[in-house]
């Protein structure tokens, strides 16, 4: 299980290599404070995820999510949401 805790300076790009370890092992990834992101970045990481096809900017891979995987969001109260599976 790989962990993330947010400050309130990170944005979406904080999360994506994490989230791209997370893909290709087929591990779980739990984002703590996910509240600090905004509704739109929420969205669009859950989506960029669910799309399947999680692009790398600086090698140009493409991401695949492997068995497993599952992305967590834990709010400011310890409520703890399924983003994607």
């Amino acid at each position: 299980m790989l962990n993330v805790v947010l400050n309130r300076t990170d944005c979406i790009e904080t999360l994506l290599p994490v989230v791209e370890l997370a893909m290709t092992a087929g591990e779980v990834c739990r984002v703590h404070n996910i509240n600090f992101l905004g509704p739109v970045e929420v969205v669009a990481l859950t989506l960029l995820v669910m799309a399947d096809n999680l692009l790398d900017m600086n090698t140009g891979r493409i991401c695949h999510a492997q068995p497993g995987f599952r992305l967590l969001g834990v709010d400011e109260r310890g409520i703890t949401r399924t983003l994607a599976m």
